[in-house]
């Protein structure tokens, strides 16, 4: 991490201070266990918390010390020092992953892998991040390569907008206090717009810019009134917060709620005492000392780089290797690569040996804008031209002649087959219709995800009322419905004893009263129901270990094969609605149901594989199953 400068300051003791080094290696040690699934470090990832509170603390102390010395805080050294040391790793290591992703990622990933470079080397892939596609794609394979930069980002934005509110704030006169109120209520304002977002999703409180913000802010502050914290306390304060700090780690977990309600503050003064404590004469200094934690804290902002992707590669599953032998050649691989990068990269641009000057803009623009296009040329996209359009004409068409989508994200990845059959065929439009990730047709009791019982969200409810409303607004003909890979797992329902799954009477009643409901509402609008039986679920190689188990339970192919006889039953004697078997055709596709060009995480399509699928089975049967004028 990008955690300051490895020769940062702080407001009393000038100068170097070795501990902090080794208080970045020991967080990026816990996220290094964390990512490998060690269940007894499962909260791991608070190491990028500590990392966000040192920045603020070592970023705080060097703008003020440069204001005392010159009066002034110059805005553009101090950005040029923030790119040189944050570009040329980050640039290094996505163009490594845009040029290897043909090698080894799978299409899933690649798909988005454009996108995610752009946004990662501009500093916003947290926001990309908080789109609810890619919470809900963590269910069913890897994270992007590349989503480890979210943190990145949120420092980059706050070392763009941070330097120009301490400027403003240190003009107001009368020393620091204008600074250490502005800090203050910032801080105290990050952490209410938290317990504001609740509801919008810890996703969003994760990985927001604004709701982390507090944690550098509480390194800021702490930049300035450690000059007043003697350091006797700081003797037992610093060793027990690190305690602590480690005790967390081995006992939180990502889903915690209390993290979300303040918990990430209340983390970030333990960091805080922890960073004071290694720039004193404390047992922490003593304990993050050691020559061998120094060199791991000064390669650690091109650890946390590199570690990601080759975290991903290096599989244990896919290599035949146990746990602890997968770690250890993960991290000699990462440490390998960052104590490179570190000594004929990163070092000589950002002490301006190599590419000085106003070079250095040019070589970075020219960098990021090759690695950029790699990604968009390198991309899969050829095999989404393949095959011929079979596609709607004619009189059946003078009716059904606006189409909607409606269901899971199950049925939302078959939205851009159908939007390029659209725009080939010219006899028909794709209108909005209702996909909600995340959202099947359930709308009350809990499902199993993740190794938790989280309940249904809130946006899921009232399913086919939500769908007639879109319906009427759209003004559709003909409504494409998919829903499936929800209710196919295990849920605990109110009023129900123990834990049901399709094939038990009580969730089977529930299910089809929602299907039955859903075409009620949805003809009631005049459309013409379109029912898509779903696919069966797969489990891919790369699902994460915390949800494996769910998988399983749901990807057990009677509860699909369940799902589409209840389909069937609701539809059963129905003018309005008609069954088109989807199921049938993935299973006899020529790759097979599971084909990874057609499904790439065995759930949802891929691009490419959408639009074969519209091409070739669903356009010409839903010109023929729809009843002419």
């Amino acid at each position: 991490m990008a955690s300051g400068s490895s020769s940062g300051v702080d407001a009393r003791s000038p100068g170097y201070h070795p501990g902090l080094d080794g208080l970045r290696a020991l967080c990026l040690l816990g996220v290094l266990l964390f990512h490998s699934d060690f269940a007894w470090m499962s909260g791991g990832f608070l190491g990028v918390s500590t990392f966000f509170t040192l920045s603020g603390f070592l970023i705080t102390s060097l703008l003020v010390a440069q204001w005392r010395h010159s009066g002034r805080v110059s805005m553009a050294a101090f950005w040029e020092r923030r790119l040189r040391r944050l570009a040329p790793a980050a640039i290094l290591a996505v163009g490594g992953v845009v040029a290897s992703a043909p090698l080894w990622l799978p299409l899933a990933q690649q798909e988005r892998l454009s996108g995610d470079a752009l946004a990662s080397l501009a500093y916003v892939v947290n926001w990309r991040l908080v789109r609810a596609d890619y919470a809900y794609a963590l269910i069913f394979s890897e994270p992007s390569p590349l989503q480890h930069f979210w943190s990145l980002a949120i420092e980059a934005q706050f070392y763009l907008v941070y330097p120009l509110l301490v400027g403003l704030f240190l003009r107001l006169g009368r020393g620091l206090s204008p600074l250490v109120a502005g800090l203050a209520f910032l801080g105290v304002a990050s952490i209410a717009l938290s317990f504001v977002l609740e509801s919008a999703g810890v996703d969003r409180i994760y990985y927001g810019s604004d709701t982390r913000a507090a944690e550098l802010l509480i390194g800021g502050l702490g930049a300035l009134i450690a000059p007043r914290i003697p350091d006797a306390p700081l003797r037992w304060i610093a060793p027990v917060s690190l305690v602590a700090m480690i005790s967390i780690w081995s006992g939180a977990t990502i889903d915690d709620a209390w993290l979300y309600r303040g918990g990430f503050a209340a983390y970030g003064l333990l960091s805080l005492f922890v960073v004071i404590g290694a720039t004193r004469p404390t047992l922490v200094r003593t304990w993050l000392e050691p020559s061998s934690l120094r060199w791991v804290g000064r390669v650690s902002y091109g650890g946390y780089v590199y570690h990601w992707p080759i975290f991903l590669i290096v599989s244990g599953a896919r290599w035949g290797l146990s746990p602890w032998a997968t770690f250890t050649l993960r991290v000699a691989a990462t440490l390998l690569l960052a104590g490179v990068s570190s000594r004929w990269i990163e070092e000589p641009i950002r002490r301006a040996r190599a590419v000085p000057g106003r070079s250095f803009w040019a070589a970075t623009g020219a960098s990021t804008a090759a690695v950029c296009l790699g990604a968009f040329v390198l991309g899969p996209g050829g095999a989404e031209e393949g095959g011929t359009a079979a596609a709607p004409h004619g009189p059946d068409m003078v009716r059904a002649s606006r189409w909607a989508v409606f269901g899971d994200s199950t049925a939302l990845s078959l939205t851009p087959g159908l939007q390029r059959l659209a725009a080939d065929s010219r006899a028909f439009r794709l209108v909005p219709g209702d996909t909600r990730l995340g959202c099947g047709l359930l709308g009350e009791g809990r499902f199993f995800s993740r190794g938790r019982w989280p309940k249904v969200d809130e946006r899921c409810r009232d399913t086919p009322e939500r769908w007639g409303r879109a319906a009427k607004r759209s003004r559709a003909d003909v409504a494409i419905v998919l829903t499936g890979a929800w209710e196919s797992r295990n849920w605990r329902l109110p009023g129900v004893e123990g834990d049901v799954s399709l094939g038990d009477p009580d969730l089977d009643s529930v299910v089809r009263n929602e299907v039955r409901a859903a075409m009620d509402r949805l003809t009631d609008t005049g459309v013409f129901v379109v029912w898509l039986t779903a696919p069966r679920l797969g489990v891919p190689d790369k699902a994460p270990l915390r949800n494996l188990e769910a998988l399983s339970l749901a990807a057990n192919p009677d509860r699909q094969d369940r799902m589409n006889e209840i389909i069937r039953e609701a539809a059963k004697g129905r003018r309005d609605v008609v069954v088109v078997d989807l199921a049938e055709a993935v299973r006899t596709w020529p790759g097979g149901e599971f084909d990874p060009t057609l499904r790439p995480d065995l759930t949802h399509f891929g691009k490419a594989g959408a639009i074969r699928i519209a091409r070739q089975f669903l356009g010409p049967q839903i010109v023929q199953v729809v009843p002419r004028p």
